[in-house]
């Protein structure tokens, strides 16, 4: 008897498209989370806490930068806080990047299902976290909001879209 599987894998079908969203989300969250350690500290990482320079502002009621000279423990917490987000970011992005790559291009049905509950569970925390900015004086935009959460949320749709499809 053959053990060999009859699946043959194609980059241009959509599962093939569904894997390359899926490993453009993981390799995101990876490249995030490596440069995170080296540019938080830096001049325009200083401009941010958390969304954009504007919208922290209206939230914090003073400026990153100021906030962060003014306060040294302040900025010591922000610096602990984003050095561990940057590890779970490149945690994430190595999972996503080994379940995509070795469950669903072989065309694993679990795969997707893994990836699309890791993808969905995570929203609930994005809309906590932003919830300060969903006040009236503040006017949240989509690109004020970190490209770790844009970014791999309008990934997801058409990439488990997709994966249906072609694990269909």
């Amino acid at each position: 008897m053959n053990g060999q599987s009859s699946f043959e894998f194609q980059w241009l079908s959509p599962l093939g498209i569904s894997v390359i969203l899926f490993l453009l989300y993981g390799g995101l969250y990876i490249l995030i989370g490596i440069l995170t350690p080296f540019f938080h500290d830096t001049e325009t990482g200083r401009q941010i806490l958390f969304t954009s320079s504007r919208l922290d502002t209206i939230v914090f009621g003073q400026k990153p930068s100021e906030l962060l000279s003014d306060d040294p423990k302040l900025a010591r917490l922000r610096t602990i806080l984003l050095l561990v987000i940057g590890g779970l970011l490149v945690t994430a992005g190595c999972f996503q990047l080994a379940i995509t790559w070795f469950g669903l291009r072989q065309g694993q049905t679990w795969a997707l299902a893994a990836l699309t509950i890791g993808g969905l569970v995570v929203l609930p925390f994005w809309f906590a976290a932003l919830r300060p900015y969903f006040q009236p004086d503040v006017s949240l935009m989509l690109f004020d909001t970190p490209p770790f959460i844009w970014i791999p949320v309008a990934l997801l749709l058409p990439a488990v879209v997709l994966g249906l499809i072609g694990l269909g």
